[in-house]
C-alpha cells in the first residue's frame, strides 16, 4: 500500500510540473499585456525563446534626450476584433491622465500577438522627460475605448 501510495504521489508531482512547464509560458503570453524594449524584437523559432528575449528585453524606464524609440510586444487579451487597434499614451503624472499620441495600428480580427518595432516619440509630439506614460492598446467599440493590453513606461 505504502509504495502504491508513493508512486500515486510521484505520478501527481510530474503532472503537476508538467503543466506548469507546458501551460505557465501560455498563460503569461495569453494575457493582455505589452512589454516595452529600447532594443528591436526578432522572430522567435519557439515560445521558449521569445519568452527568453521578453524577459531580458523588457524594461521600464527609456533614457533619451527629448526624443525616444520604443518596440513593443503587445499580447492582447483576446483577438482584436477588428482590423485595426490604436496604441494610445497617457501621461499619467498628470491629475486627471492626459492623452498625449496614439498610433493606429493594421491588424487582423483574430490576432494576438503584435509586434511593433521603431515607435518613435518625442517632446515635439507632447512627451515629457521625467513624466510615467500608460501605454494602452486599445480600440473604441460603441463608442467607449476597449482596452486590450497596457503597460506603464517612465521616460528619463
Amino acid at each position: 500500500m505504502q509504495r502504491v501510495r508513493q508512486l500515486f504521489l510521484a505520478g501527481l508531482l510530474a503532472t503537476t510540473v508538467f503543466g506548469v512547464l507546458t501551460l505557465a509560458p501560455r498563460s503569461a503570453v495569453a494575457g493582455g499585456r505589452i512589454v516595452v524594449s529600447d532594443v528591436e524584437f526578432g522572430s522567435f523559432a519557439s515560445e521558449k525563446e521569445m519568452n527568453a528575449a521578453l524577459k531580458k528585453q523588457g524594461k521600464t524606464t527609456f533614457k533619451g534626450a527629448g526624443s525616444w524609440t520604443l518596440n513593443m510586444m503587445i499580447f492582447l487579451g483576446g483577438g482584436a476584433g477588428g482590423n485595426k487597434i490604436n496604441v494610445v499614451y497617457y501621461d499619467v503624472s498628470k491629475r486627471p491622465p492626459d492623452q498625449v499620441n496614439f498610433t493606429e495600428v493594421g491588424v487582423k480580427p483574430d490576432q494576438k500577438i503584435v509586434q511593433l518595432n521603431g515607435q518613435a516619440i518625442s517632446s515635439d509630439m507632447g512627451f515629457v522627460k521625467g513624466h510615467k506614460y500608460e501605454v494602452r492598446a486599445t480600440r473604441v467599440v460603441g463608442g467607449k475605448e476597449k482596452v486590450y493590453a497596457k503597460t506603464t513606461i517612465t521616460l528619463k
